[in-house]
């Protein structure tokens, strides 16, 4: 949802109420000014950065190894993926919910 700065002044409470359903972006002058989100999605978001946390935190060596990091191939991606299934099916390994 976007809405205005002006219209933000005008219907804080609605604002609020929309933005525990979905992020509202305002926008001020034409551009986007701030987001308005609910309080469990700014913890969620705060608690995935502290799991990726920032590049810089990065060691030289990690850093070095993403450089060269290559994609797999379609067709290696696909046995990857099959592999990964077998496991899956046969109990080898088990997903969680998150």
């Amino acid at each position: 949802m976007r809405i205005t700065s002006v219209e933000l002044h005008q219907r804080l409470g609605q604002t609020i109420d929309r933005a525990r359903q979905e992020p509202v972006m305002v926008t001020k002058h034409d551009r986007d000014h701030v987001v308005i989100l609910s309080a469990e999605e700014y913890a969620e978001m705060r608690q995935s950065y502290r799991k990726v946390g920032p590049i810089n935190s990065m060691s030289d060596e990690d850093f070095e190894q993403l450089l060269i990091a290559k994609v797999p191939s379609e067709a290696e991606q696909k046995r990857i993926v099959a592999e990964m299934d077998a496991a899956v099916a046969s109990g080898a390994i088990r997903l969680r919910k998150s």
